[in-house]
């Protein structure tokens, strides 16, 4: 600590702080156009200059560090005179015609020339000097005749975002910034994040969408409805016209603070898109009394009230439960609802239907991660946080992530942690993505040989006696049969497999095995396999070989896909586990939940989705209620989900949208976006934050959590269930969902201390909360593992379920891109996000392009054993020859209409991963 004296006022500061940040914590405000405090230090603007006792000139307070004894002067006449000064001659080239976005931060020159006596309007340029609205990118508002050249736009491209998109160019008085090589925004690779928008201090950069929309009348802090991350924001909303009307950076985010991805920052006009459901819609055949149609189809919808929509939806599921039984019945929950919306679905499913056939979107992206690391450590979840990985982690791996697209923010976090403090990064991909640019290693191993890369690299770590022998001996078991089975992965056999070169075995296996912390991050390019669980496997074995666990910047980071798949399983949105993974073939958790609820519980496990689906088809399934899922765009082999669809006796679909999933609905409940609810959201790293509505119901949709209960109450009126009246939570009076909360924390063990009251006062809790004062647990497995010992599991690789042929040559992997979600039921209502990326596009090799004869066509057919679609080719290097690349966002043509249902015995995933395929260029 050093002493200073700031405007008379002595006080103690860490040495190595900036005048300006000291004079901060003195309560001084002293004037900053260039500076942020997330960014570096520029000291170009001069305005924050002070006199200091001693020095011949006044000094820069964002770049001059404190010393002891130093005597500080922040305001004067010269001083004064020095700033007011600086801020006519950043009006002399300013020009404001006047269009400001009115998103509620100040225009800080503004704000600053009035502060120093001066009208910035008189002082300002009377004319611009370059056109308005000057890059077509559409989600960013260039107008650089209010550019004063700060920098803090290029600062944060560079040190948030990571793109460095933005630069300076001429000289003296022509000297404005640039993107690239003075080129478009989209040209210079920039990825639309709105980061200079949100750090810029003038409206130079601005948020397009929202420009002219008007001041807002009320701000609302939220959490994102896209990835997993958890970001959070503020909504600005015009309460008079019930819309939303722009999003801002919270700098009180606890995972992302400033920054946020194109989709959640720019992403949200489908809220108010013309075609949300607004009216339930039932099939006309149902209103009529009649069967449905001899042909099979449903036949025309006919808007009704609710009262006729859930009377018919309550009959039909208690028809087929009462007639076939509770598990002639499937219920799909959501990743897409709050925490309270999918406790309320597994009560429905359990108590009211009495079936566990509850299953969500988790099945078919992390069920392997689940059941994988609950069998090597007793917790299924993300071990660690993604500040902590980013800040702490040595080495950090990644295998099977698609990180800088799927996982924005975070991706942008593992950049600066290799820029900013020289983390060593590894990437395992079939493909050359994005986050491979910064990698210190790419191991571009072949699809499907995952067990085989990571149990040749373990080899040579044991090989060098790199592995941590005193964690091994105190935490694991196990350890010598996966020693006996690591001897048959020989650098030499394993690169054979995988294609990886001996030499960069190696490589990877010495910076792992000589640093540590290493944190490991995958996603669904390991768990989509029919070996998805021994594939998490052997990622744990990794991680206790190199004593990886319960440490700062180290464990297992699998990264969830969707906002609240995290909370989906841990409400029970699963058809072997309650809430809080209390698994229903116990007795004692069985028992518990019985007496809670007062109804008997069933004793074995559900079916998963892909089960239900086909057992659909096979007439077992009879009715299905979904809840925010589309199995159409979402699930493998679309065309045999259409036909086990139409097959259902009923299916009641609960939406937003009419989806693709909604041709074969008999009813369509219309619920409410994000913006239109209170609960809360469990992100990829168990932090569990509020959602808060921001504006009203549109239309007659509800929030989800009503239509479920509302639901729930006419069905127990129905039936031959009866629930005992005097039982605890036997109920459905909730009249929120900070009740349904409460009731989820006396039942969830690792939920028992999470309440609204406490999220609202701003505590930021990682389950397990274990009690009303427990602060949480930001990191698992710390001292020892929640089975006690971890344990080792020797695996071994088995080829993927399909392999290519002379019919079917290639191999198809499947992902997202960075500017749509999943079935694309948001993003392909979001202008912005359509304008760039607005159709599928197939990625293939130049020199396999070469040898179909694409010759300049853009467009090619895609078959496999399945069925075909038709697709405009992305000719590029990002995949090897041999492999394509497609999405299923767009329905015209989803690869998922090529991918199998072949399954991971375990985990019941399907292997969307591989598939072969033929592809032949395509003339119309």
């Amino acid at each position: 600590m050093v002493t200073v004296t700031i405007d008379g006022k002595k006080i103690e500061v860490p040495e190595g702080m900036t005048v300006l940040e000291a004079a901060a914590q003195a309560g001084i405000t002293i004037p900053t156009l260039c500076y942020h405090k997330d960014l570096s230090p520029h000291g170009g603007c001069r305005l924050c200059v002070v006199e200091v006792k001693g020095a011949r000139t006044p000094l820069a307070s964002c770049t001059l560090p404190v010393s002891e004894g130093m005597e500080v002067t922040t305001e004067s006449p010269t001083l004064r005179e020095s700033r007011r000064t600086i801020l006519q001659l950043l009006l002399s080239t300013y020009h404001d015609a006047g269009y400001a976005a009115n998103d509620g931060r100040p225009n800080e020159l503004e704000q600053w020339a009035r502060v120093y006596g001066l009208d910035p309007y008189e002082a300002m340029a009377k004319a611009p000097r370059y056109s308005i609205n000057s890059d077509p990118n559409p989600f960013v508002w260039v107008d650089l005749n209010k550019c004063i050249l700060c920098g803090r736009c290029i600062r944060a491209c560079a040190e948030v975002q990571g793109r460095f998109v933005w630069g300076l160019a001429e000289r003296g008085y022509d000297t404005r910034i640039v993107a690239g090589m003075d080129e478009t925004m989209l040209e210079a690779r920039c990825e639309s994040c709105g980061a200079c928008v949100a750090y810029c201090p003038t409206g130079a950069l601005d948020n397009k969408p929202s420009v002219g929309a008007g001041a807002p009348d009320k701000v609302v802090t939220t959490t994102c409805s896209y990835c997993g991350v958890g970001c959070q924001f503020d909504f600005q909303v015009n309460t008079k016209t019930n819309r939303i009307l722009r999003v801002t950076s919270n700098p009180q985010a606890p995972v992302n603070g400033m920054h946020l991805c194109v989709k959640g920052r720019y992403g949200y006009d489908y809220i108010h898109h013309p075609d949300r459901l607004l009216k339930p819609r039932v099939r006309e055949y149902l209103l009529k009394g009649e069967k449905r149609p001899a042909n099979g189809e449903r036949g025309p919808w006919v808007e009704v009230d609710w009262d006729t929509a859930l009377e018919i939806v309550a009959r039909k599921l208690v028809e087929a439960r009462d007639t076939y039984g509770p598990d002639s019945v499937g219920i799909l929950t959501s990743a897409k609802c709050t925490n309270e919306e999918n406790y309320l679905m597994n009560k429905l499913a359990r108590q009211v239907i009495g079936t566990n056939n509850i299953d969500h979107c988790a099945r078919l992206c992390h069920s392997s991660t689940v059941a994988g690391l609950a069998l090597a450590y007793g917790s299924g979840a993300m071990s660690n946080s993604m500040k902590d990985v980013a800040e702490k982690a040595a080495v950090i791996f990644i295998i099977g992530s698609n990180t800088t697209e799927q996982h924005p923010v975070f991706g942008a976090m593992i950049r600066q942690a290799v820029l900013k403090r020289g983390a060593k990064l590894i990437v395992a991909d079939p493909r050359k993505i994005d986050i491979t640019e910064f990698a210190t290693l790419h191991l571009q191993q072949r699809p499907g040989t995952d067990i085989a890369l990571l149990n040749g690299l373990m080899h040579i770590i044991v090989q060098n006696g790199w592995q941590d022998e005193a964690f091994i001996a105190e935490r694991t078991e196990n350890y010598e049969a996966f020693l006996e089975n690591l001897q048959d992965y020989t650098p030499e056999k394993v690169s054979a497999i995988t294609g990886v070169p001996v030499e960069r075995l190696y490589q990877a296996a010495e910076i792992m095995g000589k640093n540590r912390p290493m944190a490991v991050i995958w996603a669904m390019g390991i768990t989509q396999h029919i070996v998805g669980v021994q594939n998490v496997l052997t990622l744990a074995n990794l991680q206790m070989l190199l004593g990886n666990m319960g440490v700062p910047g180290g464990g297992v980071n699998p990264l969830r896909g969707q906002n609240n798949v995290q909370g989906a399983c841990d409400m029970g949105g699963l058809p072997d586990v309650y809430p809080g993974y209390q698994r229903v073939t116990t007795e004692e958790a069985r028992l518990k939940f019985e007496q809670a609820w007062g109804v008997a519980l069933p004793d074995k496990v559900g079916l998963t989705v892909t089960e239900m689906i086909p057992a659909a088809g096979e007439g077992k399934i009879k009715a299905m209620y979904i809840l925010g899922e589309n199995p159409v765009m979402s699930d493998p082999d679309s065309n045999h989900v259409r036909h086990c669809l139409q097959t259902l006796d009923f299916l009641a679909l609960q939406e937003i949208f009419p989806s693709e999933t909604s041709a074969y609905a008999d009813v369509l409940l219309p619920g409410v976006s994000f913006a239109e609810k209170d609960g809360t959201f469990t992100n990829t790293e168990r932090r569990v934050q509020r959602v808060r509505q921001a504006i009203q119901p549109l239309g007659e949709a509800r929030p989800d959590w009503m239509i479920i209960q509302d639901l729930a109450q006419r069905i127990l009126g129905q039936g031959n269930r009866q629930v005992n009246p005097e039982a605890p939570y036997g109920k459905w009076n909730y009249t929120n969902t900070a009740q349904i909360m409460d009731e989820i924390a006396a039942l969830t063990p690792i939920y028992a201390g999470i309440s609204h009251a406490r999220l609202e006062v701003g505590e930021s809790l990682q389950w397990p909360v274990r009690s009303k004062d427990h602060p949480g647990t930001p990191i698992l497995h710390v001292g020892r593992f929640t089975r006690g010992k971890g344990k080792f599991h020797p695996t071994v690789h088995v080829p993927p379920a399909e392999q290519p042929d002379r019919t079917y040559p290639m191999v198809l992997t499947t992902g997202r891109v960075l500017y749509h979600w999943h079935g694309g039921e948001m993003t392909r209502r979001s202008k912005g996000l359509m304008k760039v990326y607005d159709r599928p596009l197939i990625e293939i090799n130049p020199e396999d392009a070469q040898r179909i004869g694409l010759n300049g066509k853009r467009m090619v057919r895609v078959s496999s054993r399945r069925g075909s679609i038709i697709a405009e080719a992305w000719i590029t290097e990002r995949v090897p020859p041999g492999l394509i690349y497609g999405n299923f966002h767009f329905p015209e043509a989803s690869v998922n209409e090529l991918t199998l249902a072949a399954l991971d015995p375990i985990s019941k995933i399907p292997e969307f991963k591989v598939a072969a395929v033929r592809v032949e260029a395509y003339s119309e």
